[in-house]
């Protein structure tokens, strides 16, 4: 879900921060319906700064003709060739002036014996109509062909005190039921993209405060939203595999977000089935992967759960639905205390009891519960449970209760 699909600015002007590549870009169209000759632009930034909003927005306010192209679309030399004749002429039979935009550049593995690189230098170069490419990063290898043949524009990292005013506007649009104390903290931890800061709101919105702190689970190298786009919404093998190998999320993270998201995106019964059955043969690999500790397992897992999820689709979906936050992950967010606790008291029991901890955990610990429930029952002191043990586990109170909550 992008940004301009979720806060829709009307202009240029809208756009929250940058205000510096805002002027540039607008620079730059200037320039062109002048009759300027200008290389071409390479817009580039991190992730969820608004890069692509603001082209689109750019290309509207002047009424150009969008020719868009994403990482799915860079197959190969030919299918990248086949734009040029429409390249040929810079308006469309309507009188609207063309403009080439080059999305996600540096999402796609280039090959070099395709030659695909020199058909887009090639392109950039005869071309017609004004050409511009984004990326997240203008010094990625994987477009190194590009410098200096195109001029940059730089978007950075948007400041707090602007994510801010922008949720609030947000907040007040949707209707969300978020206090300024959590509209701060999600700018706080949105790290300048205010794509996932926005994302966030509405994951937390009507969310009691605690939930704020399961969003410091999420890895902001790659934004898990933007992930989850390229493997719901791709139709290739490359796309979905390196956005996932960029996450540098854990395994059982990633599994977790996936599973809670494709009936999001998925509506037909059988590609719910498909896309299930990967994610199903995923985890089995990982499974196989901790258990033998050979993790080269992980490149099965990998595959199935970003490409295999990804193929599993016979219908396009829907991008109207939001991704929403994994409830598991809020669960064991919520009940960290808890578990914590539980840790302590299996560390304790195992200097007496010689079990391994799994079993303390799940076993002896309820059948104490247990005992200590009817103990007291049966009219035994509750004083004399307690110092029973304390003085056999070295435990305290507060985990003598937790022990007796867990009774079967």
């Amino acid at each position: 879900m992008e940004i301009a699909d979720i806060y829709k600015v009307g202009s240029m002007e809208e756009i929250v921060g940058n205000r510096e590549a805002v002027a540039q870009l607008n620079l730059f169209a200037a320039d062109i319906e002048n009759g300027r000759k200008r290389k071409p632009l390479l817009v580039y930034g991190p992730s969820g700064v608004g890069k692509t909003a603001a082209v689109h927005l750019l290309a509207e306010s002047r009424g150009w003709h969008i020719v868009e192209l994403n990482a799915s679309d860079y197959r190969d030399r030919g299918s990248i060739e086949r734009l040029v004749p429409g390249m040929a002429s810079r308006a469309t039979v309507f009188g609207n002036r063309k403009v080439m935009i080059f999305d996600e550049i540096d999402d796609f593995s280039f090959k070099a014996s395709d030659s695909s690189q020199s058909a887009i230098v090639g392109i950039m170069e005869k071309s017609q109509v004004p050409v511009i490419a984004i990326a997240n990063d203008m010094w990625d290898q994987r477009i190194a062909f590009l410098r200096g043949k195109v001029e940059t524009v730089e978007f950075k990292k948007v400041g707090t005190a602007d994510i801010a005013a922008a949720l609030a506007k947000v907040a007040a649009k949707e209707g969300f039921s978020l206090e300024r104390e959590t509209i701060e903290a999600i700018s706080a931890r949105a790290n300048g993209d205010v794509r996932s800061a926005i994302n966030d709101a509405y994951a937390l919105d009507g969310s009691s405060g605690k939930s704020i702190e399961a969003l410091g689970l999420r890895d902001r190298k790659s934004e898990i939203f933007r992930v989850l786009d390229r493997i719901f919404m791709s139709n290739t093998l490359d796309v979905p595999a390196i956005a996932l190998r960029n996450a540098d999320l854990k395994p059982d993270m990633m599994m977790n977000w996936i599973d809670e998201n494709i009936p999001k995106r998925y509506t037909d019964a059988g590609d719910l089935k498909r896309a299930f059955g990967a994610l199903a043969l995923a985890t089995t690999f990982n499974a196989r992967a901790v258990r033998s500790n050979y993790y080269a397992y992980w490149r099965y897992m990998n595959s199935l759960m970003s490409s295999g999820v990804a193929l599993s689709k016979k219908n396009y979906p829907s991008t109207a639905e939001r991704y929403s936050f994994p409830k598991r992950i809020k669960e064991l967010s919520l009940s960290k205390g808890e578990r914590a606790a539980v840790a302590g008291i299996t560390k304790k029991m195992r200097r007496t009891v010689h079990f391994n901890a799994g079993s303390i955990a799940h076993n002896e610990m309820k059948v104490l519960g247990e005992m200590i429930k009817r103990s007291v029952e049966d009219g035994a002191e509750e004083k004399e449970v307690r110092e029973f043990f304390l003085k056999n586990f070295n435990m305290e109170k507060k985990e003598v209760d937790a022990i007796a909550k867990m009774a079967v």
